[in-house]
């Protein structure tokens, strides 16, 4: 009777939390939205880097990208979008070391890859 009442307490834990866990697939909608977001908010970093910007509000809109880009949740994106947040973190590095230069490649080359994103995630749906 105890190993009953044992994996029924397991059967029943088990049901529980993964019902209370469960995630539902973002969107279409939503992960277009983060695409378009996030894409914003680099061209963003980018202009106000040409434009001279003081480094610490350029370093705020990098950061605010890579948040921006964590919603990008598609399975078939996940490597190009990791790749391109790792862009992001060596421009914000430039921008804190103080190479301004460095810091425009990094950025122009994560607006590339966010576009090349954008363009995968059109075609795939």
């Amino acid at each position: 009777m105890n190993t009953l009442k044992k994996i029924l307490a397991t059967i029943v834990m088990t049901a529980m939390t993964s019902t209370a866990f469960a995630v539902a697939n973002p969107s279409y909608e939503d992960v277009r939205a983060a695409i378009d977001n996030t894409l914003a908010k680099v061209e963003e970093a980018k202009a106000a880097l040409d434009n001279g910007a003081n480094n610490e509000a350029v370093i705020d809109m990098v950061t605010d990208a890579r948040q921006l880009q964590k919603d990008i949740a598609n399975n078939v994106l996940d490597l190009k979008r990791n790749q391109a947040s790792n862009v992001l973190k060596q421009a914000r590095t430039a921008l804190s070391n103080n190479e301004p230069q460095a810091a425009k490649e990094s950025l122009a080359d994560a607006l590339n890859r966010y576009k090349e994103i954008k363009q995968l995630y059109a075609a795939n749906h």
